[in-house]
């Protein structure tokens, strides 16, 4: 890991973290001191991003403005931190936008570092992480909720691992635009939005209730800015109870506008969407029969923060992902492994040749050599397509979308035809060249290890020059293996649509 000095001459090591929400945009920086992580500063702006969104789910001018503005002021406070340091999430609207690659593209050139948009699970993944990092459980069932602009996150577990995880499509932004538009407050709009969160909730109440629990803990903007109202009133701890929730909903009905509930303290720039949280956590005390909740400084920001911890320090959630894939879909761990060695092989031996070496990209490789024959447990006619699939269309802790993008299109593409129009499709981590240097590389290791032999120890060599891969082999090798020779030969055909090409010759002496 870099590090920077201070100003006594130092080492110290500082690590930041933005959470780019639908409501609220969020940085946070740490330290790192003796393996221990401490918060030293916390960067809130009330961007709207959520909305600013237009009938045909657009973000507008105006709301990109507003977000490149912040991410510039966020930029600046990061620009001595380095690169590999700093992890930047974007969630529910940024996942619903149309036009959300474009606005990355001018995000990350504004922010200096690149955004990724994670799944509402991985969010609630996330969330969870933070809280369990703030306060360990020793085994108490906690349940934890966190209402989004755009989402709402609800997690249980025991342990450092969620054992439920949701996230609904509803928010204090999206509820206040639908029920209490141009800032009127009436019990009748409140009635109708606190029915509309509770059909969305009743869908994964049944679960969460079943599995119960013995803590609540709530976080994030509605529920830390109505805990502190409540506090305030009261003189007491941040606790939010029934009772408390009781007398703030008829304080509110008192009034006949948003404008006026500054008067009970809240923030004016949250006041107009205040409402649409508070008729959502009304929702969640009802029906997951909550009796209090704590409220929690922490949120996805700090998970995001201690997720990236963890990658720097070997602990990458996203390898136990993987792990944890071959397992449930029986793979051949044996073969898997014989084929990423030879995949990491070729890698490390042309990485730097054909401009890919980063290690984002080697981990890449080395996770779909290790489940490119996912989809072989449902058939073995279009496997590949399977596996893309699945990885496409699961929850997969630690990946962002694109990450996960990338993965299947790897999966899909290690097998018969090239897909090289696929790559440059969809919105990907790298760009489709990187990508297809990739996928021909995983396609090689593949086909090398088609007899299912542990050729880890192989002795041949590659070169690259411009898109060409050359393999050389021990002299006599190729004609000791004929299957590996024939499988080669018909690889240089399905390459040749392309522009890539792959080159054979046996030369090193034995």
């Amino acid at each position: 890991m870099s590090a920077i000095k201070d100003r006594f001459g130092n080492s110290t090591e500082f690590v930041a973290a933005a959470d780019l929400g639908s409501n609220s945009f969020h940085l946070v920086v740490g330290r790192l001191d003796y393996g221990r992580l401490i918060i030293v500063d916390r960067i809130r702006e009330f961007v709207r991003l959520g909305g600013g969104l237009d009938a045909d789910l657009n973000l507008t001018p105006e709301a990109q403005d507003r977000a490149l503005d912040c991410l510039g002021r966020f930029r600046q406070r990061i620009q001595d931190i380095p690169p590999e340091n700093v992890r930047a999430v974007g969630t529910n609207t940024l996942r619903k936008a149309h036009n959300a690659r474009e606005f990355l593209e001018k995000a990350e050139q504004k922010f200096g570092h690149s955004i990724e948009i994670i799944t509402g699970r991985e969010e609630a993944r996330l969330i969870y992480e933070s809280i369990y990092n703030l306060q360990q459980s020793n085994g108490i069932k906690r349940l934890v909720i966190d209402i989004g602009g755009g989402s709402t996150e609800i997690i249980t577990g025991k342990s450092n691992t969620p054992v439920i995880a949701e996230s609904l499509h509803i928010g204090c932004v999206s509820m206040s635009q639908n029920y209490f538009s141009n800032g009127i407050i009436s019990e009748e709009r409140l009635q109708k939005a606190v029915l509309d969160a509770e059909l969305e909730i009743e869908n994964v109440s049944h679960s969460f209730n079943m599995y119960g629990h013995k803590q609540v803990i709530g976080c994030s903007g509605t529920i830390r800015a109505i805990g502190s109202v409540v506090s305030n009133s009261e003189r007491s701890s941040v606790v939010v109870t029934r009772k408390k929730l009781n007398k703030l909903r008829k304080k509110i009905l008192n009034f006949t506008h948003t404008s006026k509930l500054v008067d009970l303290g809240f923030e004016p720039e949250r006041c107009d969407v205040l409402p649409g949280g508070f008729a959502i956590l009304w929702a969640l005390f009802e029906l997951l029969e909550i009796d209090e909740m704590q409220v929690s400084d922490q949120a996805l920001r700090e998970g995001v923060l201690y997720d990236l911890l963890g990658r720097m320090h070997n602990k990458d959630i996203r390898q136990q992902t993987v792990s944890a894939l071959a397992s449930n879909w029986s793979i051949d761990k044996e073969h898997a492994h014989c084929v990423e060695t030879t995949a990491l092989n070729i890698f490390d031996q042309v990485a730097v040749d054909w401009s890919i070496n980063v290690p984002e990209c080697r981990n890449l490789l080395s996770w779909a050599a290790t489940l490119h024959e996912i989809g072989l447990s449902m058939s073995h006619a279009q496997y590949h397509k399977h596996g893309c699939y699945i990885l496409q269309h699961s929850d997969l802790d630690g990946f962002s979308q694109v990450e996960q993008t990338e993965l299947a299109l790897l999966v899909r593409g290690h097998r018969q035809k090239f897909p090289a129009k696929e790559f440059s499709k969809v919105e990907a981590l790298f760009s489709p060249d990187t990508t297809q240097k990739l996928c021909v590389i995983l396609r090689v290791a593949v086909l090398m290890n088609r007899s299912r032999s542990n050729y880890s120890s192989w002795g041949f060599l590659c070169s690259v020059h411009q898109r060409e891969l050359k393999l050389t082999f021990p002299k006599n090798w190729l004609e000791e293996h004929p299957l590996t020779r024939e499988s080669l030969v018909q690889e240089q055909q399905y390459l040749q649509p392309t522009n890539y090409k792959l080159e054979v010759i046996s030369s090193i002496e034995p």
